[in-house]
């Protein structure tokens, strides 16, 4: 009797062992330690530490990478059992390098390869759907991080570290959000008892509809999130085109023309004429920002990368927001004369910065007891 009782003590301890110490659901508490983290981390912003925000975070620093890629750099931080890391991607910095990275919007596709000098060529997956895209230079920003976070997230879980909070604020954000997607696909494949939870703040849109679908659907169970101050203009780009080719093939839209072939000849002529106005007008927006945030774009991005191999762009701009929306707005209902305090005046990036996030999220999401 003995024998079964500590037999069945041992199954149970094992199996509470292993369960994620990540909860499902958005934790105010752990963004805001994300957010003390970050602040720590980022140089592009130049306040000093002020009010709770200066507060040191519960966590420590393990790693800290070199710079790669177009001024890349991340870290790794650990709770304090060191059970729990937190991968922290730095965001944009002061460079007109890490500008361009953010500019260099062409869409390109969300499966492939990319050859950044004439040793390393990255091959990437981000998502299942073959009508995927994704931001060009936040690939590259990928690219230069992905291969040391993978190879420090195997070190740590040797360790005993199972549970992995992935974080970035801004350029970050966005670099979050395809981390993510990198490492659900990734071949070989990592761990299956690792729990990656993602907390994308203030970032930009990464990819197409389609990657938004495939993103949302890898991290349904409460896993990931996109939190966003509602005054803050920043997860409002990439602009975004979508045109008639953008829709689901089994839409009217996307065979408008053999469907108008069945009307009479008035109303097919009227219509096909109204159909091809506004093919041709969204079409020719889409180009002309491919060949600016793309094209052109890539000659910019070659004067840090020489050896960086143009990608094939696709016919596509149709940028969209994924991961669960935590939108903090600041209202009087929430904040005390919040736009007193963050006039517009101040700065085109004054509701982007960690201290507007700070404030908001302390308002709206109280601390525990």
């Amino acid at each position: 009797m003995r024998i079964v009782f500590f037999t069945l003590f041992l199954l149970l301890t094992t199996a509470l062992s292993a369960q994620s110490k990540l909860r499902a659901g958005f934790d105010s508490e752990e963004y805001k330690q994300m957010l003390k983290i970050s602040l720590r981390f980022i140089d592009s912003l130049k306040y000093p530490y002020q009010g709770p925000l200066a507060a040191y975070p519960q966590y420590h620093r393990e790693y800290s990478s070199p710079e790669t890629g177009i001024y890349n750099k991340w870290e790794l931080w650990l709770n304090p059992d060191n059970t729990v890391g937190v991968i922290m991607i730095r965001g944009t910095v002061p460079k007109m390098e890490s500008w361009m990275e953010n500019f260099y919007s062409g869409m390109v596709a969300a499966k492939g390869e990319l050859k950044i000098d004439s040793v390393s060529v990255f091959k990437y997956k981000l998502a299942n759907n073959p009508r995927a895209l994704v931001h060009a230079g936040w690939v590259i920003g990928l690219a230069a991080m992905a291969p040391d976070i993978v190879s420090k997230i195997n070190l740590y879980h040797e360790k005993g570290v199972k549970d992995f909070v992935i974080f970035g604020h801004s350029q970050g954000g966005a670099i979050a959000f395809l981390l993510r997607s990198y490492l659900e696909y990734l071949t070989p494949a990592l761990p299956r008892d690792i729990t990656f939870k993602t907390y994308c703040s203030a970032a930009p849109k990464p990819g197409n509809l389609y990657y938004a679908y495939d993103f949302d659907y890898i991290t349904r169970n409460g896993m990931a999130f996109r939190v966003v101050n509602a005054a803050d203009w920043v997860p409002e780009m990439p602009f975004s085109v979508q045109t008639l080719t953008d829709v689901n093939e089994n839409s009217p839209f996307a065979e408008g023309k053999e469907l108008m072939k069945k009307l009479p000849f008035l109303k097919r002529q009227y219509l096909s004429h109204v159909y091809n106005k506004m093919d041709k007008s969204s079409r020719k927006a889409q180009k002309t920002f491919t060949k600016y945030l793309g094209e052109k774009s890539y000659e910019f991005i070659t004067t840090s990368l020489p050896e960086y191999e143009k990608p094939e762009f696709a016919n596509s701009f149709n940028y969209s927001t994924c991961g669960t929306p935590i939108i903090l707005q600041p209202t009087e209902n929430y904040m005390n004369n919040y736009y007193e305090r963050y006039k517009n005046e101040y700065g085109f990036f004054i509701h982007h910065h960690y201290y507007a996030y700070y404030e908001l999220i302390m308002a709206q999401y109280p601390e525990r007891d």
